[in-house]
C-alpha cells in the first residue's frame, strides 16, 4: 500500500493502473477493499493530509523522505477519514512501517506527529468542516478559480463534494444484443452479489452499479450485454446520433449505413455506443495497446461492423478525406470533470499543461474538419471544465475552420436542455445529472 502511493504521488503513475496491478497480487477481497479504499482517500485528500502535517509536524512535508511523508500521509488519513480504523491501529502499524522500511531512527518522529494528531483530532476536523474549498475538499486553489468562473459558489461546492462521494460505475447497455429493462431487472434481483443498481433517469438504457468490485464480475458483462460508459459520456454519442438524423431528416429508428470516425475512440465506450445504434464504425487511437482495448470490446460485444485503427490524430490522414457523415473528437484533456475517479488528476494536472492541450486539441481538430463529408457533423467533447479547452477551442473551430454549431434544444434527452436555445454546445457540471462533468458541441459546415 505504502509503495502504491509512492508510486502515484511521488513518481506521477497513473493511479488506476498503480491499483489495479496492487489488487491482483491480493486473494482476499477484504484486503483488496481495504488497499483500494485507503488508497484512493489518500490520493482524494493528499492536499488536506499535507496541510494538516505542515501544521503538526516540525518537518515540512516536502522536507520529509518520500517514504515517511507518505506514511505519515497513510496514517494521518486513517485517523481523520477511515473511522473504522481505530487511531491505536494506524499509530501503531505506521511506526511498524517505519521500521520495516530501516528507517528505525524515525520511529519516535512519526510516532509522536500521529498522536498529536489523534489528540487535535475534533479541533482538526472542525477546521477542515469550516475551511476554505481547497483545504475542505483538498482541491488546488487554480482549480478551485476555474470552477468559481464557471459556476455559483453552491454548484463548484456540490461538485467539489460529488467528487469525494462514493459514486458507482456507469454503464450503457447494447440494445441491439439485449433488453435494457431485462438487465437491469437482472442485476437487480442478484443486488446482494452486485451491489446496488440504479436506472438512469434520463436515458433508459443506461444506469450504474455501485459497491460491485469490478465490472467484469457482473453477469451479463462478459457476453457484450453493457459495457462501462459514464452518462455524460453516452450523451455524447445520443447527440451525435440526434443531430445527424435530425439534420438529414431520418426518423430515430430508421436504420442508417452513415460513416463515423471516433479519432480518440480507447478504450472503446463511444465506438460501441455508434455501433450499437447501427453506424458502421472506424475507431481509432495513438497506439496498438490502446487500440487492442477497443478491438477487446468490439468482439466482446459482437460487433464486427467496428473497423480499428492505429492512428496518430494529430498527423493528416489523407486516406480519411471527406470519408465520413460524423466525425467524434472526444480529445485528451485536463479530466478537470472526472476527479472523481481519477483523484490523481489533481496532483498532476496545472494551468500550463491545460493551455499545451488546448494547442493540442486544435491540430486534431484542423484534421477533424477534413474528414468531415460536406453535409457530415463534427461532436468535439471534453470531460474538462477549462475555458481554453472548451469554448475557446469551439470559437476556433467556428471562427477558423468554417463550422457553425448545431443548436441542441430538442436533441438531448428531456430533462436536459443547453443554456440557450441556440447554443451548440452544453456544460455539464460534475455531479449534475449524477454524470461526471463534460463539454459536449456539435458543429456543421457553413
Amino acid at each position: 500500500m505504502l509503495d502504491n502511493l509512492i508510486n502515484i504521488l511521488e513518481e506521477k503513475k497513473p493511479l488506476h493502473i498503480v491499483l489495479s496491478q496492487s489488487l491482483d497480487r491480493q486473494t482476499e477481497e477484504q484486503d483488496k477493499r481495504f488497499i483500494s479504499r485507503l488508497t484512493r482517500a489518500c490520493v482524494e485528500r493528499a492536499l488536506t493530509l499535507d496541510t494538516v502535517l505542515n501544521s503538526y509536524s516540525s518537518v515540512k512535508v516536502k522536507k520529509m523522505k518520500p517514504v515517511i511523508r507518505n506514511i505519515l500521509r497513510m496514517g494521518v488519513c486513517q485517523i481523520l477519514f477511515m473511522d473504522f480504523v481505530t487511531d491505536f491501529a494506524a499509530c501503531d502499524e505506521s511506526v511498524k512501517l517505519v521500521g520495516k522500511r530501516n528507517l528505525k531512527g524515525l520511529t519516535g518522529f512519526v510516532n509522536g506527529v500521529l498522536r498529536t494528531v489523534c489528540r487535535e483530532k475534533e479541533k482538526i476536523a472542525a477546521g477542515i468542516e469550516n475551511g476554505v474549498s481547497s483545504y475542505k475538499y483538498s482541491m488546488p486553489e487554480w482549480i478551485v478559480k476555474i470552477f468559481n468562473e464557471s459556476f455559483t459558489a453552491k454548484e463548484s461546492e456540490e461538485a467539489f463534494k460529488y467528487f469525494l462521494s462514493e459514486n458507482g460505475i456507469g454503464f450503457r447497455c447494447n440494445t441491439s444484443v439485449s433488453d435494457a429493462k431485462e438487465v437491469i431487472k437482472g442485476l437487480k434481483s442478484q443486488a446482494q452479489d452486485t451491489g446496488n443498481v440504479q436506472e438512469n433517469r434520463y436515458i433508459d438504457y443506461c444506469f450504474s452499479v455501485s459497491g460491485s468490485g469490478s465490472a467484469s464480475g457482473l453477469k451479463g458483462f462478459k457476453e457484450g450485454q453493457f459495457v462501462v460508459q459514464d452518462f455524460s459520456s453516452v450523451l455524447l454519442g445520443y447527440t451525435a446520433d440526434a443531430c445527424y438524423k435530425a439534420k438529414l431528416g431520418i426518423k430515430n429508428n430508421a436504420e442508417t449505413s452513415a460513416k463515423v470516425l471516433d479519432l480518440c475512440a480507447a478504450p472503446g465506450g463511444k465506438s460501441m455506443h455508434m455501433a450499437d445504434m447501427g453506424y458502421k464504425v472506424t475507431s481509432c487511437d495513438l497506439t496498438e495497446a490502446k487500440c487492442s482495448l477497443i478491438s477487446e470490446a468490439a468482439k466482446r460485444c459482437g460487433f464486427k461492423d467496428v473497423d480499428v485503427k492505429v492512428n496518430d490524430a494529430t498527423v493528416y490522414n489523407k486516406s480519411f478525406e471527406r470519408a465520413f457523415d460524423i466525425v467524434i473528437c472526444d480529445l485528451p484533456c485536463s479530466g478537470l470533470g472526472i476527479i472523481g475517479k481519477k483523484p490523481d488528476i489533481k496532483c498532476n494536472a496545472s494551468p500550463e499543461k491545460c493551455t499545451e492541450l488546448a494547442e493540442l486539441q486544435k491540430e486534431i481538430l484542423k484534421n477533424a474538419v477534413r474528414y468531415l463529408k460536406p453535409d457530415g457533423i463534427l461532436l468535439y467533447s471534453t470531460c474538462t471544465l477549462t475555458k481554453c479547452e472548451n469554448t475557446d477551442n469551439y470559437r476556433f473551430l467556428t471562427d477558423e475552420l468554417g463550422m457553425k454549431g448545431i443548436p441542441l434544444k430538442g436533441k438531448l434527452p428531456k430533462g436536459i436542455e443547453p443554456q440557450k436555445a441556440d447554443d451548440g454546445y452544453i456544460v455539464i457540471r460534475p455531479g449534475q445529472y449524477g454524470s461526471d462533468g463534460f463539454f459536449i458541441s456539435c458543429l456543421e459546415m457553413r
